[in-house]
């Protein structure tokens, strides 16, 4: 059986753009080959900044053939009351090419219905091809893509060819106005024009681009770059961790053709803080910066570049022309920032709107130092923690106004670490403005010190209620405030601290705090609750949580979050016991029946009519103290153990032989607040088991129920 070879050659593709898209060819051209019934083995992707290429080894000369049924209108709809076909028989007969009386009849789900089965005679391999390979082509979702009029077909670049080859045939077809063949492109500057590929090989391809200069697998490509930059860095130092495989990634998908050229700096510009020069080397232009022993930056860096090693001196040269001039800015920049302090910019923050009506940046900065005094109290934060949280609250967004951070806009936060220390203020002060936008990422690292972790929480609450209170709120796929990644990041932060909060009186106060009149927006706070709630179902799934069991947890509250991973914790090393489905039972059966119990009244033993009712409300003046002991100190699985011990046979026993919705209304009510509040007793603290889905059913309920 042939290989298919499938090269796409465009004008350079953005690095970012290229791994997704290979993963979607990949995806399509799997999909669409099983749907056409073509049997093929391994599917293998490559790809260079000009090209994206697809290769199926052994993939069947043609289609076998099948058979299809056409499912047509009901029976009922098809054939009136004497059997004669209707209007709508005939019609899809028509359609078909076959008689009435050829339809045959099939049950379906929706009942009776008609159909013809029909069979479909297979194609040749090469015929089908022309027709899948423009469809995957153009499955290929970018971030950005051109469009090709008239036929508006979209695409990231210029396509300039299409190789197409099954087996040494063209698969011929038409795309974007180019017509498919058997030439790739060698490299543009090194090794430039056309390049025959006589048949569907892939080391064969491999190999006659590798001769003209272009290595096409992104695997080889990546390992050689860093070979390299390990040997170029030889006597030097290494480059920094933070941005190496980062960089890694991204010049990889910039060259065909790598090479590594060590250059060099004027050493006066390592007076700039170290993180303004690895953010000029490595923001713009894609430079691996070099640090010492010491975990300082050294004079020199390497470039990655798509040229040959006999271009070096060409390339160094160019490379710390062009560095130069940008650490020469940010020389300027940050002389010019220790002009005028992190402290002297405060002022200017009141001139910064933050978003429309909830004031400005200085505004917000008044706000969460509020808002981290309510936050040490909640957390139990010694003095010291909650003062330094209030110093670097009212300076965090000081360098929104700095010159570096005007340049360099990811040094946000960072930089204020290095110009607190220059200004005197304490080094926890200037750790906790870095660490206030922390988490970067969803799963990025949480901050690490106590007023950091009290900033960051604070900005996180004081972002989402201010949203929420102004009705921005995240829809679909749209979420243009990062709302889902800064409450997921605020969950992981109270997480990560492992206390006991209430976070609705913590939404409170921060609501408090905005401006009128969102300080006192109604249902913001409750809206905000049920939207944390939905991203900690969320969390609790992507952990394994089966979903029954983290809606149960939910059930018995979210409020206090490190509470409720606790009892979805507990619930699921529970569903693992033998007597999991009699304690499920126990709950959910209580909380069905008692649904009607009337509010309030206490529970009155004397009206107790029954010897198991007796029974049942002596267990729960008895043994409930002991269980709601058990779930105040968190210990859950020890609590619903004992409750399932001291509940479940007896209830199973009083469902069986005791009718609760009797005709004495005062012993019905009396009953059903009986077992409402045993049920609460489980359900008010610990979980919902109504949610439970298993695979034992529930005994049946009495009659009266």
């Amino acid at each position: 059986m042939p290989d298919l070879l499938y090269e796409i050659g465009a004008e350079e593709i953005p690095a970012g753009y290229i791994a997704p898209a290979l993963e979607q060819l990949a995806a399509s051209a799997a999909r669409e080959l099983g749907e056409a019934r073509l049997t093929h083995g391994a599917i293998r992707t490559a790809a260079t900044p000009r090209r994206l290429t697809l290769h199926v080894a052994g993939v069947a000369d043609r289609q076998p053939d099948a058979e299809e049924d056409a499912l047509g209108p009901s029976v009922k709809a098809a054939f009136d009351a004497q059997g004669a076909p209707t209007k709508a028989a005939l019609g899809f007969a028509r359609a078909q090419g076959v008689e009435p009386a050829q339809l045959l009849r099939k049950m379906t789900p929706r009942g009776e219905y008609c159909y013809v089965r029909k069979r479909l005679q297979g194609r040749p391999a090469a015929e089908v091809l022309a027709e899948i390979l423009p469809r995957i082509t153009l499955a290929i979702g970018f971030p950005k893509s051109m469009v090709w009029l008239p036929e508006r077909k979209p695409f990231a670049r210029p396509v300039r060819s299409l190789l197409a080859l099954l087996g040494d045939a063209v698969i011929p077809f038409t795309l974007f106005g180019v017509v498919s063949g058997r030439r790739t492109e060698g490299h543009p500057i090194l090794s430039p024009g056309p390049i025959e590929i006589p048949r569907a090989d892939l080391t064969a391809y491999r190999e006659a681009l590798r001769a003209r200069c272009v290595i096409v697998d992104g695997v080889e490509r990546k390992a050689l770059i860093r070979r390299e930059i390990e040997s170029a860095c030889a006597g030097l130092g290494r480059v920094p961790d933070d941005v190496f495989e980062r960089l890694l990634d991204e010049v990889t998908n910039l060259v065909q053709y790598p090479s590594v050229t060590r250059c060099a700096f004027h050493a006066e510009f390592l007076d700039v803080p170290d993180m303004v020069t690895k953010a000029a080397m490595t923001e713009h232009q894609r430079y691996f910066p070099i640090e010492g022993p010491d975990g300082r930056l050294r004079a020199h860096f390497l470039v990655v570049s798509d040229r040959g090693p006999e271009q070096a001196g060409l390339i160094r040269h160019g490379n710390e022309k062009v560095l130069h001039a940008r650490l020469s800015d940010a020389q300027f920049f940050d002389r010019k920032d220790r002009d005028l302090n992190l402290s002297g910019h405060i002022e200017g923050l009141r001139g910064v709107a933050f978003l429309k009506g909830l004031g400005s940046y200085y505004d917000k900065t008044q706000r969460l130092a509020a808002l981290v005094d309510a936050l040490a109290e909640a957390l139990g934060a010694d003095a010291g923690t909650a003062a330094t949280a209030r110093q670097a609250a009212a300076l965090c967004k000081a360098d929104l106004l700095t010159e570096i951070v005007g340049e360099f806009p990811a040094l946000q936060g960072e930089i204020s670490r290095v110009y607190a220390a220059r200004e005197g203020h304490p080094e926890a002060v200037g750790t906790a403005i870095a660490e206030h936008y922390m988490p970067r990422a969803a799963d990025g690292a949480l901050p690490a010190s106590p007023a950091g972790t009290l900033l960051s929480l604070a900005e996180k609450l004081d972002n989402m209620i201010g949203c929420f209170a102004l009705g921005l709120l995240p829809s679909g796929s749209q979420d243009p405030y990062a709302l889902r990644r800064q409450s997921q990041a605020a969950l992981r932060i109270i997480e990560r601290t492992g206390r006991r909060v209430a976070l609705k009186p913590l939404l409170r106060r921060a609501q408090a705090l905005l401006p009128k009149p969102h300080c006192d927006a109604p249902e913001a706070v409750d809206r905000l609750a049920d939207f944390l709630r939905d991203r900690l179902f969320q969390t609790a799934l992507d952990r394994g949580a089966p979903h029954d069991l983290a809606r149960a947890a939910l059930g018995a509250g979210h409020d206090d979050i490190c509470d409720f991973l606790a009892r979805l914790d507990a619930l699921r090393g529970l569903s693992q016991d033998a007597g999991w489905p009699e304690l499920v039972a126990a709950v959910e059966r209580t909380g069905n029946i008692s649904r009607g119990a009337p509010e309030g009244g206490a529970i009155d033993p004397a009206l107790f009519a029954e010897p198991l009712e007796r029974d049942l409300g002596e267990r729960l003046a008895r043994r409930g103290r002991e269980i709601e002991d058990l779930e105040t100190q968190g210990r859950y699985a020890e609590a619903s153990r004992l409750y399932a011990q001291v509940f479940g046979p007896t209830l199973h026993e009083f469902f069986s032989k005791v009718f609760v919705n009797v005709d004495d209304a005062p012993v019905r009510a009396n009953r059903l607040r009986l077992l409402r509040e045993i049920n609460r007793l489980y359900t008010a603290r610990i979980a919902d088991l109504s949610q439970i889905v298993t695979g034992t059913q529930s005994p049946p309920r009495d009659a009266g129920s």
